[in-house]
Order: structure tokens, then sequence, then C-alpha cells
């Protein structure tokens, strides 16, 4: 009997701490207030690492968006990437920069949007201009090896 009770508690305790991690989270978590509007931004870059369709788009560290294709674009062989941003977030400059992120060192990789500064702002269907490219850890490792000493 007492080996079923602290089972149970054990259960129970396990359980809290997934929830209280956000291992038990439903989908999308909760610091994304999403009133229903989207409006569409597009970005190419040189290399998408493995963002993938999902993948979350933050400004100053808080999401305001999601990733929601990633392509080839065949004409400059550079990854075409449709993103699905907040309506309410509707005053993106259109000298705002894309960044590909990754979420610690081996997390999964998100974009970053730094906003610019110019008054003219980014509507449906825009370029963001200026992107920077995923970070591969082997291109790093791979410069450091070849480097000479």
């Amino acid at each position: 009997m007492q080996r079923l009770v602290f089972f149970a508690l054990g259960s129970v305790a396990t359980l809290a701490l997934l929830l209280v991690t956000g291992w038990l989270a439903p989908p999308g978590g909760s610091e994304r207030a999403d009133n229903g509007g989207h409006y569409t931004l597009y970005a190419e870059f040189a290399d998408a690492g493995t963002l993938k369709p999902g993948a979350r788009v933050a400004l100053a560290g808080v999401t305001v968006g999601e990733v929601a294709d990633v392509q080839l674009n065949a004409r400059g062989y550079r990854a075409k990437v449709r993103m699905r941003i907040d309506q309410s977030l509707d005053h993106l400059a259109i000298d705002s920069v894309a960044i590909i992120m990754t979420a610690g060192l081996l997390g999964e990789q998100y974009i970053e949007i730094s906003p610019g500064g110019h008054p003219e702002t980014l509507s449906d269907n825009d370029y963001i201009e200026d992107t920077q490219s995923a970070m591969r850890i082997e291109t790093l490792i791979r410069r450091r090896i070849a480097r000479p000493r």
C-alpha cells in the first residue's frame, strides 16, 4: 500500500513539474496574443538553415507571428520565407531586418525582426529586404579548423 501511495505522489509531482516547465502546455504557448488578424510578409535568405513552417517570428523576444512557408526561389537560389504577422503589428518600418536565430546552442530556429527607423511601413505581401541567414555550427567549426595559426 505504501508503494502505491509513493507511486501516486511521484506521478502527480512529475505531471505538475511537466506542466510548470511547459512540456505539456498546449501548442502556441500563452505569450502570444492572437486577435485573429494577420498579414503576410516575405524575406529571402541565402541559407535558411533548419527553419521550418510553424517556427515563431519574434520582435524584442516576443512572438508576433509565425513562419508559414519556406521554399526555394529558383531564380536566385535563395530561401523564400513567408511569414504571418499579427495585424496589431502594422507599423514595421521598411528598413527592418529579418534575422534567423537559434534558441539556445542547439535549439530550434526562428526569425527575429529588428525594427528599423524609416517612417514608411511594410504592408501585406511586402518583402523585408535586409536579412541575415542562419549561422550554422558546422560552418563555424570548419572555419576554426581550417584557420592557419
